[in-house]
């Protein structure tokens, strides 16, 4: 556990204990696709916002831990599902589910981890979660596949990219932080106070994941060296450097996108580009002005032990090396 998370370690005993419940199964391959999963779960960020955004507002309940766990349990089926979409072989170091079973398994893996989560908003009739997850998921999709399209025909712009991780990765933490202002009395500013944090630490974090695809190493992260590059992907600090590139340099990296096998000498000849137009540190300009709005918006809130380790985690999601 992350040390400033002690602080709610109660509270995370309880998702914890109420997360493993959910994925228990009498299905023998399922019950050995679980457990590999849980040696390697991942930090959870996602259902600790909704923790914390519902105690931002002292309004924890078991409403609370059931949206924690459901929007684990979505997390969850759509690292699988992409880890399908991408070939990836890797999942936080360790072997992803698609590599160990095939993708058969791990299409209905995560189909069915996204089944137990809706079901368990129709036991407890949470229509309000459910409404939040089907937009969620929509939105997720959308992402997705304007990625792909983006990605086939390499004309990405910076709108299309904040729209792409505004969709992918920025809905989801908006829908956790949202989730933990259900049932709560507070009023409409102040849940679109958390909306709007939820969106910046979406933003904020692919941007970093983006940078750290140059600055991790693979043993630490669990990818290679210009993962994005090799899945001729266009990220952040690319996308950055391309908009200051020549028209020969340009070329250049698109024939390199384009391959099919990629060299680590052509990663390296693309991340030479990044060095020259300082891509990573004005994807770092970037994320420090999520950052500095999401402290803003944290300061209208109560002084809160809650408040303190939202705090805590903004600084860890900025720090991090992996």
């Amino acid at each position: 556990m992350i040390d400033f998370l002690e602080k709610i370690k109660n509270e995370l005993d309880v998702f914890n204990q109420r997360f493993q419940a959910a994925l228990s199964t009498k299905a023998v391959l399922l019950h050995r696709v679980t457990k590999y999963l849980s040696h390697n779960p991942g930090k959870k960020i996602r259902p600790i916002c909704t923790i914390l955004s519902a105690g931002l507002i002292n309004n924890i309940s078991d409403k609370t831990y059931r949206g924690a766990v459901l929007i684990e349990l979505l997390h969850t089926a759509t690292l699988i599902h992409d880890d399908i979409v991408d070939d990836a072989q890797l999942r936080r170091s360790a072997l992803s589910i698609n590599t160990m079973w095939k993708n058969k398994i791990a299409v209905l893996t995560g189909d069915y981890f996204l089944a137990k989560g809706l079901k368990l908003s129709v036991q407890h009739s949470d229509y309000d979660m459910l409404s939040l997850i089907s937009n969620v998921v929509q939105e997720i999709v959308e992402g997705e596949l304007i990625q792909i399209e983006k990605t086939k025909r390499l004309n990405l712009t910076e709108e299309d990219f904040y729209k792409i991780i505004s969709l992918k990765t920025g809905s989801l933490f908006k829908t956790a932080f949202l989730i933990g202002t259900l049932n709560s009395d507070a009023d409409s500013k102040t849940i679109e106070q958390l909306k709007t944090l939820g969106m910046n630490i979406g933003i904020l974090f692919q941007i970093k994941d983006d940078i750290l695809d140059y600055t991790s190493k693979s043993i630490i992260s669990g990818k290679s060296f210009g993962n994005d590059i090799k899945e001729g992907k266009i990220n952040f600090p690319l996308l950055i450097s391309l908009n200051k590139m020549n028209v020969i340099e340009k070329r250049k990296v698109y024939k390199i996108l384009r391959s099919k096998k990629t060299t680590t000498e052509e990663i390296y000849s693309i991340y030479d580009l990044i060095k020259k137009y300082k891509g990573i540190e004005l994807a770092e300009v970037v994320v420090n002005r999520y950052y500095s709005e999401s402290k803003t918006i944290l300061a209208n809130f109560e002084e809160t032990i809650y408040q303190d380790v939202l705090k805590q985690l903004l600084d860890y999601l900025i720090e991090r090396k992996k």
